[in-house]
């Protein structure tokens, strides 16, 4: 049993409130998605150095270089527009009067 929910975040469900709260997390979401789409993209076009990695071979050559793989996404993601936080918030916005109808 629960006995203090003070400890628990404030979440609220409708009112411009929610909108906000709405809006950071949909921003959140689109911006891991980015980060990992670029990740991909780079996994990919590193398929193509025959097994060559600036990180050195093995074990801890692959973990430092999908680290450093995972900081260049993270920070390619944040400087290109790929666009997928304006899409999901069209989509939902077209969901959102498709309820309301």
């Amino acid at each position: 049993m629960i006995n203090n929910l003070s400890g628990l975040p404030y979440i609220p469900v409708s009112g411009k409130g929610a909108e906000s709260q709405s809006r950071t997390d949909l921003q959140k979401a689109a911006e891991g998605f980015e980060t990992l789409f670029t990740h991909q993209l780079l996994q990919e076009l590193q398929k193509d150095l025959q097994g060559n990695s600036m990180f050195g071979d093995g074990v801890e050559g692959n973990t430092l270089g999908a680290m450093a793989e995972w900081e260049l996404a993270s920070h390619m993601a944040k400087s290109l527009d790929l666009g997928i936080l304006r899409q999901l918030e069209l989509t939902m916005t077209a969901e959102g009067k498709a309820n309301e109808s």
